[in-house]
């Protein structure tokens, strides 16, 4: 939510986004529209909106859209969206990686903080998933730590044949 004085009144108001659907008719499906806009609550008085026809915004809406986040194992998040448009042609849009430090930072800045209304129990709940994707990394970089000092000691078990010379085996065929 918002805080910001309404034209004609001395107090501050708190406002917040709204959307819907307005003109729901059987008998003139045509006729309905979409308002967007802020109002005030508790007051419920509409400060700003606009009316856009349900056709209009529905068409902008992709049909079979598909959004992924993935996170990759250096802690950049990376978000994609994929959709057909309106001829039938398959879009994906993939945002630049994000680091996932700044992604908290961002989350936890305070005005994000106040505009999601965040509670201690959030914040707690937060904390914990970070400690325990915290503890699932340090579990994996243990493994792969381990498994490379298996594999170098495998390496040196295998020193005197690994002096031979031998072929690479890059799956090159030689024939030729």
């Amino acid at each position: 939510m918002t805080e910001f004085a309404i034209l004609g009144t001395s107090a501050q108001q708190v406002i917040e986004p709204f959307i819907e659907r307005v003109g729901l008719c059987q008998v003139h499906p045509f006729d309905s529209f979409y308002r967007f806009g802020y109002r005030a609550v508790g007051a419920e008085t509409v400060v700003a909106s606009v009316e856009i026809p349900a056709r209009l915004v529905e068409e902008m809406i992709p049909c079979g859209s598909r959004l992924s986040v993935k996170l990759t194992p250096d802690g950049q998040v990376i978000s994609e969206l994929s959709f057909q448009n309106h001829a039938g042609s398959s879009i994906e849009k993939c945002s630049g990686p994000l680091p996932l430090d700044q992604l908290i930072r961002a989350a936890l800045a305070p005005q994000n903080l106040h505009m999601e209304e965040a509670t201690t129990e959030d914040l707690t709940n937060l904390l914990q998933r970070l400690e325990d994707s915290a503890n699932l990394v340090r579990a994996a970089l243990t493994r792969c730590t381990e498994d490379a000092k298996q594999h170098s000691a495998e390496d040196c078990a295998l020193a005197p044949a690994a002096l031979s010379p031998r072929k690479p085996d890059i799956g090159i065929d030689e024939s030729l």
